[in-house]
């Protein structure tokens, strides 16, 4: 069976084209329709009107998540433009995320605004373990944000914010289907007088299948594991969380809360002679048990136009990987924001960051280092909030890099209505993990951080169209020498450009057309253009409402030309994947659940000799009370 061959990237350029004209017949009346009223709070660290932001930034509510049918983090990003990723296999498997062409470990993600990309890990954060169970929303802020988050940030910035209770709420979810996949989830919550708490716990378990399959190097190739009697690799997944708030008086309020995720995986290794991937039993380089957990705790002042936070964030990361890793990185802070004219304020704050890795590969690491920051935020609407004003700066001073300072500006003007103009220009910092200093082996203490510029300009209307042109420059980008088996700062600059492009149309008042365009124009470093990087990239969701009783949703991506190998000779792109939601409230408070995965079967890989599942059939309850 070979793969299946998709629709050429100029259908999706002209798609894109055609969305675009086709957006400014629309007629004034139609303005107040399409101006947001979202709510968001990762461009700036602190809350903001959608419309407010100059950054490239997408929200996915939890109304999206539950029509189209996403489990997971990892599923619901790859609907975004300007992202695409790969997994070295199936469910719970390592995930790379590519925010506009750039390595995943250069994107943040904040759980309610706690650090979770992983200190002991390669990638960044682990967005195939989060469960989207307890998720209100998530924002995807494109661009440099280092200069409202510090390192990490260099991408871009990914935020879940979790469900808060307002009122009492108790809701329930269970699911099941192909590769004996089984889910459950639970939320509650209440207000009881000033005391305020939510409740959430989710569980996933799949027999999964063989994460290894033949590469296109083998006579295989095009074969799927369970044909050839490859063994399954389960995954198990377990997520709780538990927010609390307590109103000391009207203007002061206590918070604290934690999120955990448990799992269990299964997967295959690699011949390191040949590089091929090889389905292996259970064994201790095949198992890996992940214990990570992110608390935050805050006292929150609100004095008429003035709002102070005093927080403090863990987050703990534990592996059994290869004898075990282990880390903790606490965060305390305070910041102050003064509301001091009219959609006008500014916001300040301090505070220390303290990075610990324990075991490396089992053995005793010790590593620190610590840093100490200030950032201040001034935002400003002029004449009728048409001009918008952002400008962000923040000093970074580490205790083993050099200090750094940050910043981002940007500029947003409405034309005529709901019609703007955007742009933003930042820069970036991104410091070696201590792994990657230290790590047996792997470690290279001579490591430099990375320093990065860039810019983006967009055109939109309202939340139907926008078109955005990004370019990002990344000096001394860090990378693996499979030579010598270290991390070494790549000579010269790395640069990322591309174009993106965003449409969404209500049809005939039952239905709603969501498109998604992305060109990667240049991916590459001074030796070349970098692997594992989408050229293009197209994404569609057609959502239909038949009655009030039901909805029906057809989703996916077309992933274009894309190489595994930095010579160009695999291919692994050039394929198309589309799901089906089926949605059915059949009683009040009560909505049944079908859902098919990659519903045509088509075969692809997203790595060279690592699966993905075929179609896969789901079907699942969720009742609230």
């Amino acid at each position: 069976m070979k793969p299946a061959k998709g629709f050429r990237g100029r259908y999706f350029t002209l798609a894109a084209i055609v969305a675009t004209v086709s957006s400014v017949q629309l007629h004034a009346q139609d303005t107040q329709a399409i101006q947001l009223h979202k709510i968001v709070v990762s461009a700036a660290d602190t809350e903001q009107d959608e419309e407010d932001v100059t950054d490239d930034i997408t929200v996915i509510t939890a109304d999206e998540i539950q029509e189209r049918g996403y489990l997971t983090l990892k599923d619901a990003l790859a609907s975004v433009s300007g992202l695409t990723y790969t997994s070295n296999g199936g469910f719970g498997q390592p995930t790379a995320l590519y925010l506009r062409g750039i390595n995943s470990d250069h994107t943040l993600l904040l759980i309610d605004g706690v650090r979770a990309n992983d200190i002991t890990g390669l990638n960044g954060a682990q967005y195939e373990l989060y469960s989207l169970a307890n998720v209100e929303r998530i924002e995807i802020v494109r661009g440099p944000q280092s200069g409202v988050w510090g390192a990490d940030a260099t991408a871009g910035v990914i935020n879940v914010v979790t469900k808060n209770a307002k009122r009492k709420r108790l809701s329930f979810g269970a699911k099941g289907g192909t590769y004996d996949s089984r889910s459950l989830s639970l939320l509650a919550g209440d207000r009881l007088g000033s005391f305020d708490y939510t409740f959430s716990l989710a569980q996933f378990e799949t027999k999964g299948f063989s994460a290894a399959e033949p590469g296109q190097g083998s006579p295989l190739y095009g074969e799927r594991g369970e044909d050839l009697g490859w063994e399954d690799d389960p995954y198990t997944n377990r997520s709780f969380g538990l927010k609390m708030g307590y109103d000391l008086s009207p203007g002061d309020r206590l918070e604290a809360s934690v999120e955990a995720v448990d799992a269990d995986i299964h997967y295959d290794s690699v011949d390191f002679v040949t590089g091929a991937t090889l389905d292996a039993p259970d064994g201790p380089f095949t198992t890996n048990r992940i214990r990570n957990r992110f608390y935050r705790g805050a006292y929150i002042r609100t004095d008429g136009e003035n709002r102070v936070e005093l927080f403090y964030r863990v987050s703990t990361f534990n592996r059994t990987q290869y004898g075990g890793y282990s880390g903790h990185l606490k965060e305390t802070g305070v910041k102050d924001r003064f509301n001091y004219m009219e959609d006008s304020f500014l916001q300040a704050g301090l505070g220390y960051q303290g990075f610990s890795q324990g075991l490396s590969a089992g053995t005793p690491l010790d590593g620190t280092y610590a840093n100490r920051y200030l950032f201040a935020t001034n935002h400003n609407a002029f004449f009728d909030g048409k001009t918008i004003v952002n400008e962000t700066i923040r000093y970074d001073n580490y205790n083993r890099f050099d200090n750094k300072l940050t910043y981002k500006i940007g500029l947003k003007q409405y034309l005529h209505g709901p019609l703007f103009v955007s742009a933003n220009h930042a820069t970036g910092y991104n410091v070696p993990t201590l792994y990657r200093l230290y790590g047996s082996f792997v470690g290279n203490p001579d490591l430099k951080p990375e320093t990065s510029r860039g810019f983006d300009i967009s055109l939109g209307y309202g939340d139907r169209v926008k078109i955005v042109y990004f370019s990002q420059k990344i000096d001394r980008l860090i990378d693996y020498d499979y030579t010598t088996w270290r991390y070494y700062n790549v000579d010269g600059r790395s640069t990322f450009k591309g174009i993106e492009a965003r449409y969404f149309q209500p049809l005939f008042d039952t239905m709603r057309l969501d498109l998604g365009y992305t060109r990667l124009l240049k991916a590459e470093n001074e030796s070349g253009a970098l692997p594992r990087r989408a050229k293009r990239k197209f994404d569609y969701a057609l959502t239909w409402y038949p009655t009030d009783e039901h909805t029906l949703n057809i989703n996916g991506s077309y992933i274009g030309e894309r190489f595994d190998d930095t010579a160009g000779n695999v291919q692994t792109g050039k394929y198309n994947v589309t799901n089906l939601s089926l949605r059915h409230n059949f009683s009040k408070g009560y909505t049944g659940e079908i859902e098919v995965r990659n519903l045509f079967d088509r075969f692809y890989q997203e790595v060279d000799g690592y699966a993905t599942a075929g179609r896969s059939l789901f079907v699942g309850i969720r009742a609230k009370y």
